[in-house]
């Protein structure tokens, strides 16, 4: 009886769509692109009125976070979520950087810096650099911003869902929302 329940069984119906209906079983080739960066312009920094606060329970308490939604862009192109993000402490300080964030490596990346009340306002990075967010700890509020707002797992969210995700409103993501039932 245990031989015929290890080997006497008939094969398990496929489990995957496209063996299902094609009836192929043959393993199908992935070809990765290598990734490359899209060039792009840094948009002047914005003005008092333009920023939108994003509450970040990593920052310390006397510091706030605030993002332009203005300049906010998820490229098609690269999957680069990049944005301005202003950190101001309740004493004034101020720290402005232009960022972009890669959800699918985990990392960051500073293009520019940026202080209205210093020349030039806006000061480019020479060589920037990608850095991965989940090992520096002043970064811990990189690392919610992406889980809280700029990301599903490894996929970055499009400008209405981070807009949505700042109001505390998350839209689900369903992986299988593109398979369709033929049955």
């Amino acid at each position: 009886m245990l031989l015929f329940f290890l080997f006497g069984q008939p094969h398990a119906a496929p489990t995957d769509r496209y063996e299902e209906i094609t009836g192929e079983h043959d393993d199908f080739e992935v070809i990765e692109r290598e990734w490359k960066e899209s060039a792009g312009e840094i948009p002047p920094l914005p003005d008092d009125g333009a920023w939108s606060e994003v509450r970040l329970d990593s920052l310390p308490k006397n510091q706030r976070a605030f993002l332009d939604m203005s300049t906010l862009s998820v490229s098609k192109k690269d999957f680069v979520v990049r944005y301005w993000l202003l950190v101001r402490s309740n004493a004034g300080g101020y720290v402005a950087t232009y960022e972009g964030l890669r959800c699918a490596t985990k990392e960051y990346v500073v293009y520019a810096y940026g202080h209205p009340k210093r020349k030039p306002v806006v000061r480019k990075v020479k060589m920037p650099k990608w850095k991965d967010y989940g090992r520096m700890k002043r970064s811990g509020y990189r690392v919610e911003l992406a889980r809280d707002v700029f990301c599903t797992g490894e996929t970055p969210r499009q400008p209405r869902q981070i807009e949505q995700a700042l109001r505390g409103l998350f839209e689900s993501h369903n992986p299988f929302d593109n398979w369709a039932n033929d049955d």
